[in-house]
């Protein structure tokens, strides 16, 4: 298992590091407001049952709330959840502890979006989220999942996964792919200065000074 897949998701909202070779104390992608590409996303949807998974401190999940979605946000990372629920105490949001690989949440979620939290999912477990989501779905369902694509400007493997690679276990886990395009997602440049140097990684930066990571833009729908 190599060091991503260990990588202390709870203990990084608390000052810990997130990974083991380098220090990265600081949640690399909280950025103090929802991801562009995400708001993107919500504004070309009608609001609906909406699942954000890996919801950090629920930016996307109030940007959500605000367009009218009714929201159910989930993070495996206690500490996380805890602090959603502070920031946002009146927002009508149900903000729960949950594995996403096994939620135990029921079916008939109209919308479901992965913002960055399917790379951060162990290989080995990636194929039990995809299908934990088909469980959660209906035939309607549009699942938006964003993830580190390769790139010369991105995250190293096995960070960022190819294309076919994703497919591969989208196919297996009876959903097909209805868009798949490239775009960019910004994260907190400070919080991964020590893993940029020591990855030696050619990450480039907006004129906010946050990054500007390639990741994949999925739609899927359900296939069988």
């Amino acid at each position: 298992m190599n060091e991503y897949n260990r990588a202390d998701f709870n203990g990084v909202y608390k000052g810990n590091s997130l990974i083991e070779s380098a220090e990265i104390t600081n949640v690399p992608w909280e950025i103090g407001e929802p991801q562009p590409i995400v708001c993107t996303i919500l504004d070309g949807m009608h609001p609906g049952r909406l699942l954000d998974v890996g919801c950090g401190l629920g930016r996307n999940a109030k940007a959500a709330s605000d367009r009218g979605y009714e929201v159910v946000a989930i993070d495996i990372a206690s500490a996380a959840i805890e602090m959603c629920r502070e920031l946002y105490p009146d927002a009508g949001i149900s903000f729960q502890v949950l594995d996403a690989t096994e939620s135990g949440l029921k079916p008939g979620f109209d919308v479901i979006l992965d913002s960055a939290a399917y790379h951060a999912i162990p290989e080995p477990k990636r194929l039990a989220y995809l299908r934990e989501m088909h469980r959660l779905a209906s035939e309607n369902t549009a699942f938006h999942l964003i993830t580190f694509a390769p790139s010369v400007y991105g995250m190293p493997k096995p960070l960022a996964s190819e294309l076919s690679e994703i497919a591969s276990t989208v196919e297996f886990s009876g959903w097909k792919i209805k868009l798949a395009e490239r775009m960019e997602y910004n994260g907190n440049s400070a919080a991964i200065e020590d893993f940029r140097e020591k990855k030696g990684l050619n990450i480039r930066l907006d004129d906010r000074g946050r990054t500007r990571l390639p990741v994949w833009h999925l739609v899927l729908q359900m296939a069988i």
